[in-house]
């Protein structure tokens, strides 16, 4: 089976297409940066594990686009509505009582070393210098940006179990 789309062109792709992209979630998702940066991801994602089975390799902006806005709209789905901070009581509550508990733990705990020198590499560069980190890591930006999709999954299910042990004490 002949590629339509070779590994190394996928690079090429989210080369030539990640700001244009990461600038259209930005504004659809109301210029929350790390919305758009988490759905920017999720598309290329996408479009690295079915590129074999694009048909139509010319209208791959296109296509991208539309991965986009069905990124967006299930990232708006499975948000939870934003409360200003004065409009939330609890939070007005650890205002008042003086801050949160100063605890040593933190979310990061639950990733192994080199998931964690990983991130730090990842947030420490932009855009550009994440293809250099890529390789000096020995990975491709897509294997790169698999990686850290994996890590926030990780994450996020951290947070949730967090979340939930903190409501079964109250």
């Amino acid at each position: 089976m002949k590629l339509l789309i070779e590994p190394e062109h996928c690079t090429l792709i989210i080369e030539k297409y990640y700001r244009e992209i990461f600038s259209y979630c930005f504004a659809k998702l109301g210029y929350s940066y790390h919305s758009a940066e988490d759905c920017t991801q999720e598309v290329f994602v996408v479009f690295f594990s079915k590129h074999e089975r694009l048909e139509d390799t010319d209208n791959i902006r296109l296509w991208l686009y539309r991965t986009a806005d069905n990124v967006i709209k299930t990232f708006l789905r499975k948000s939870p509505p934003a409360v200003s901070l004065e409009e939330s009581t609890e939070a007005m509550n650890i205002a008042d009582s003086g801050g949160f508990e100063d605890t040593d733990e933190s979310l990061l705990d639950v990733l192994e070393p080199d998931e964690r020198k990983l991130v730090e590499l990842y947030y420490d560069s932009d855009y550009g210098q994440r293809n250099q980190a890529a390789k000096r890591l020995g990975l491709s930006l897509p294997a790169l940006y698999r990686k850290i999709h994996k890590i926030k999954k990780k994450l996020r299910a951290a947070e949730k179990k967090s979340a939930d042990a903190i409501m079964d004490k109250e």
